[in-house]
């Protein structure tokens, strides 16, 4: 098992405001949903964790490398791929699931960022062996393209023959295998959005989203919605209710959209109750909702980036106490993520003591020891959880 989890797990890095999301489906099972590995630090110290060096270190072994059975990216920002090109030269990615957006953003090279690019090379890649097989590639090669883009795969367009039966999924339906095995009894994602109509809309709007399942003993529930906005979250209840999938709307843990903006359930400044009510219609018990940002300011001014603490005042009218901001768990003097288990007595938080890798850590103090204008990191590890 990944080391730090007790069983099949959802882990929330502290990566500053952006995504970063690890699930653990069994010992040689892992899927990591975007990617911000960035280093943030200041002449404070930092709560952040170089979390390319943290899977290279924690990912199971497969033929003497890192091996991640699924990299998802929900839409190409970058704050949900940084670090992108990184991880692929460290790590064997088995397969990977993206939105048609990445194929279809502008062929200018200034409108991905430097990952962005790095990621959509390799979804071509993939998807041109997987044409050139004729169907499953393999391990390695195997992309899935989620979302509505049957104008791909026409007669002469670039991913004509393209395996659309095995890798092409529409929202309303289930995905349970990963790198060509069935994990339906353990894994399952059930596909909400992007919708066909969204496809030309901002970045944000066509946004992966899913409700996943883990766990075959204590099912563990958890709703990511990317960075959709109101009228896009509306949409995916109001189409999943329509076709009688409410319970593909419920969750244990909830990952604020776009990293607690107040988008969610604002427009014009007005609370729009309705996605706040079907927010807590959906919620199981246990229940919690992550923000994966830096810490809340007391009070937010206009314009500012989320988090947004109006949003998070929201949110803890439904579940209180059980709101958890990744950049407020992890500090300085104990940096650690977010884990959500399903074990055998039920679903448990965790995550106080866990342990980052020396190469983590290593990263991470040069970093610090960078910012404060010192020639070498500290001698002494403190504050890394653990002993």
């Amino acid at each position: 098992m990944f080391a730090g989890v007790t069983g099949p797990s959802f882990i929330f890095w502290p990566v500053g405001t952006g995504d970063s999301t690890t699930i653990v489906i069994s010992e040689n099972e892992v899927v990591q949903v975007d990617l911000n590995d960035k280093l943030m630090a200041d002449e404070e110290g930092n709560e952040h964790i170089p979390i390319v060096d943290e899977l290279v270190a924690k990912l199971p072994q497969v033929n003497g490398r890192p091996y991640l059975s699924c990299f998802v990216l929900t839409h190409p920002d970058l704050d949900h791929c940084r670090g992108f090109a990184d991880l692929l030269e460290r790590i064997d990615i088995g397969e990977i699931w993206h939105t048609p957006r990445i194929f279809r953003e502008y062929e200018d090279t200034y409108e991905l960022s430097a990952d962005a690019q790095a990621f959509r090379a390799e979804a071509h890649r993939r998807a041109e062996r997987s044409i050139e097989e004729g169907g499953d590639p393999g391990s390695g090669d195997r992309v899935r393209i989620i979302g509505y883009a049957s104008e791909l795969f026409e007669v002469g367009e670039r991913y004509f023959g393209f395996p659309e039966d095995q890798f092409y999924t529409r929202p309303g339906n289930i995905i349970d295998m990963l790198d060509g095995n069935y994990v339906g009894d353990r894994f399952q994602a059930f596909i909400h959005a992007p919708f066909k109509e969204s496809l030309a809309n901002a970045r944000n709007e066509t946004s992966l989203a899913m409700q996943v399942t883990i766990g075959p003993e204590s099912p563990l529930r958890g709703l990511f919605l990317g960075d959709l906005s109101y009228p896009s979250l509306m949409q995916v209840f109001e189409e999943t209710h329509r076709h009688d999938n409410d319970d593909k709307l419920q969750w244990n843990v909830l990952l604020a959209p776009h990293h607690c903006s107040k988008k969610v359930m604002y427009e014009d400044n007005v609370l729009q109750q309705d996605v706040m009510d079907e927010f807590a219609a959906c919620q199981l018990s246990p229940g919690f909702i992550v923000s994966s940002s830096n810490e809340f300011k007391a009070r937010n001014e206009s314009g500012d980036n989320p988090p947004h603490r109006i949003a998070r005042n929201r949110y803890e009218e439904i579940v209180h106490n059980d709101f958890v901001c990744t950049g407020e768990v992890s500090t300085p003097e104990n940096v650690r993520p977010v884990i959500f288990s399903s074990t055998e007595s039920g679903i448990e938080t965790g995550g106080e003591g866990y342990v980052m890798s020396e190469s983590a850590e290593d990263t991470l103090l040069a970093a610090i020891a960078a910012a404060e204008g010192i020639d070498s990191p500290p001698a002494t590890k403190v504050g890394f959880g653990g002993e």
